[in-house]
């Protein structure tokens, strides 16, 4: 297997990137821009002809970009990400995904770190895996709402609801609740 990616954040020092949740790096009106590859060289067979063929790939697309700041030095404002996945339809499912969100950082007056963030996920599939005279799949989509509450300097509490639509491509729906707890040392 191998992965490859470039990154690009304006204004911003290559060595000092990094893809973390905390304030301190959404100082300012940074963003960050990546394009990547995976290539699995293994042996996969193409479901339209019944022939295997050597390999499979991915590409994929993301941005993330502060949008607005109430002070252009602190990290308190909105923030947006878009993300864009790719691979052959013949060989995988799940062949396109397109990833949606804006994050709030600090809306809440608390004396610590918390964000809000929604997002959206809309996951395509493959026709060509569709069983015989089935009827075609629907996209299915998924809606999100979360907190993150930094309680500790080492603690990190993460409520979350989520809707998802079109399981499986097909009609219906499901409620998710979750909680997370993060400890980073």
């Amino acid at each position: 297997m191998s992965v490859s990616e470039v990154g690009f954040s304006p204004g911003k020092k290559a060595s000092s990137v990094r893809a973390s949740s905390n304030a301190e790096s959404r100082k300012g009106y940074s963003g960050l821009y990546q394009f990547g590859t995976a290539y699995n060289p293994a042996r996969f067979i193409n479901l339209g002809s019944d022939v295997t063929r050597r390999g499979n790939y991915l590409l994929y697309w993301m941005a993330n970009q502060a949008l607005w700041r109430v002070d252009r030095q602190q990290a308190k404002g909105l923030d947006a990400m878009l993300a864009y996945d790719w691979s052959p339809s013949d060989v995988n499912r799940t062949n396109r995904l397109l990833t949606a969100g804006l994050r709030f950082n600090e809306p809440l007056p608390l004396h610590l770190h918390n964000t809000i963030s929604l997002g959206y996920v809309r996951n395509s599939l493959s026709p060509m895996f569709l069983p015989v005279g089935a009827p075609s799949w629907k996209a299915e989509h998924g809606f999100e709402f979360n907190g993150l509450f930094q309680v500790t300097p080492i603690l990190l509490l993460q409520p979350v609801i989520q809707y998802y639509e079109n399981l499986g491509g097909r009609p219906g729906g499901a409620v998710v609740l979750g909680f997370r707890t993060k400890i980073e040392l």
